[in-house]
């Protein structure tokens, strides 16, 4: 057996908790401000799953993706990444960023300023920004949705019980805001897709239907008439409108509404132990919703895919101790802004391939062995739907207590899928070996781990 060769620098093999167990590459990057854009990118992102260090930030974080980039807004800045996590740029000579949209076509982003009163609008190739939409007389601007070219925002500042929304004509060179009659007391979470504009604030949420910049009125829903005491929680539309899918305060359970019935229609993910629901997004195609949730328990995963049609969750995705603050689909992959709950520290979760079905994988070995005794295991890969693979390679890696890890020779399967692989372990130790899968074009990465207790007893 050949001696296994040490992971490169920069490189942690990460065991995730729950059912689905994935790989993550942990990405550090140092951000640099100088009078231009620049930033300092330590490694590379690959393929992989990667968590990408967004530097010692604070500040609440949105997330979106247009144009080839992904944007992450965090304070007086919005950071720039590539659709494989890479960071490489960052906009500067903005305040207090709440939330960001792009343009259907990917050339524009736009960003609400609340510590400037501004929508900026801003060019996705060369990251400059283009004009500054003044809204002093709607301060605070909160949350943002585009239909068409109208940009619709929300705004109201905190402790005066003054909330609103507005629109502007994007298409015009100085847009216009046209207020929407409502008096909320805070700034309103907004929506809009196909002919449907939602706004939502404490119990109550406002259906419009949408003539360009125009709202009729469609009717309301007020949470506590369906026992939804902590009021309503974020909001996604379908893409055309007719579905809103609410995480309501109230625990272990999120809910499909029909925009057009103004009635429930599903709930999701009713479940012991979880306490809540939070942030959710829908895919570009309508097909899945992903959703962060809180959870008492570390081993539960924060981020769930599920299949709209269905209910059924179609992915789980675990890692133990993070908060998220945004989520976003880019084509396959599934991108989120985390917070590590032990330190703060902010990071750029890209899962690849999240909306693929993931392949299946088995390892067995023996729980106990003794040093420098040859152990031999046994395991079979097989794709979602249980067909066979064919030959297929798979890498093997190998952790020890202290964290330490070192990567096996690479492993070939038979063309059913069955394979087998050896290792002589050398010292006292708990051996874990993680056998894991790259993604395929049609199928998410799997890992399978076997632990072996090594002693001389």
């Amino acid at each position: 057996m050949s001696s296994p060769r040490q992971l490169p620098s920069g490189t942690l093999s990460r065991r995730f908790n729950g059912r689905f167990t994935r790989k993550l590459t942990v990405v550090c990057v140092t951000l640099a401000l100088v009078t231009s854009l620049a930033v300092s990118q330590a490694t590379t992102a690959t393929a992989a799953d990667s968590l990408t260090y967004l530097g010692d930030l604070t500040g609440s974080s949105d997330v979106a993706v247009g144009g080839g980039k992904v944007f992450v807004a965090v304070d007086d800045r919005i950071i720039v990444a590539d659709t494989e996590g890479t960071l490489t740029g960052v906009i500067t000579g903005v305040s207090e960023t709440r939330d960001l949209v792009t343009s259907p076509d990917g050339t524009r982003l736009y960003a609400a300023l609340r510590g400037s009163n501004e929508v900026a609008e801003i060019n996705t190739t060369d990251l400059a920004i283009t004009r500054r939409i003044n809204l002093t007389a709607y301060p605070c601007p909160d949350r943002l949705a585009l239909s068409g070219h109208w940009l619709w925002v929300s705004h109201g500042c905190p402790a005066t019980s003054s909330g609103g929304a507005l629109s502007l004509d994007m298409s015009l060179s100085t847009p216009q805001p046209a207020p929407v009659s409502i008096n909320p007391v805070n700034a309103p979470q907004i929506v809009a897709a196909g002919n449907t504009l939602v706004l939502t604030e404490d119990k109550d949420l406002w259906v419009y239907d949408m003539q360009g910049g125009t709202v009729t009125l469609r009717g309301t829903i007020d949470a506590y008439d369906h026992g939804l005491w902590n009021g309503w929680g974020d909001i996604a539309l379908a893409p055309d409108g007719s579905t809103a899918y609410t995480t309501p305060g109230s625990a272990n359970d999120f809910e499909a509404w029909d925009l057009t019935t103004l009635t429930r229609t599903r709930s999701y993910g009713k479940e012991e132990g979880v306490l809540g629901y939070r942030s959710i997004t829908v895919s570009p195609d309508g097909a899945q919703l992903a959703v962060s949730r809180d959870t008492d328990n570390v081993d539960d995963e924060p981020l769930v895919l599920f299949d709209v049609n269905t209910g059924a969750k179609a992915q789980m995705f675990g890692e133990s101790l993070l908060w998220t603050h945004g989520l976003a689909f880019s084509d396959s992959d599934l991108f989120a802004v985390v917070e590590k709950t032990i330190d703060r520290s902010l990071h750029l979760l890209r899962l690849h391939g999240a909306r693929l079905p993931s392949c299946k994988l088995v390892v067995t070995g023996p729980e106990k062995s003794q040093p420098r005794k040859t152990i031999t295991f046994t395991g079979q890969l097989t794709e979602h739907d249980s067909s066979a693979p064919g030959v297929q390679q798979l890498t093997v890696a190998l952790r020890r207590r202290d964290g330490t890890t070192t990567m096996l020779p690479d492993v070939t399967t038979n063309a059913d899928g069955t394979y087998t692989f050896s290792h002589t372990p050398y010292l006292e130790d708990e051996w874990s070996y993680d056998v894991y899968r790259e993604n395929t074009p049609n199928s998410r990465s799997c890992k399978a781990s076997a632990i072996v207790n090594v002693s001389r007893f």
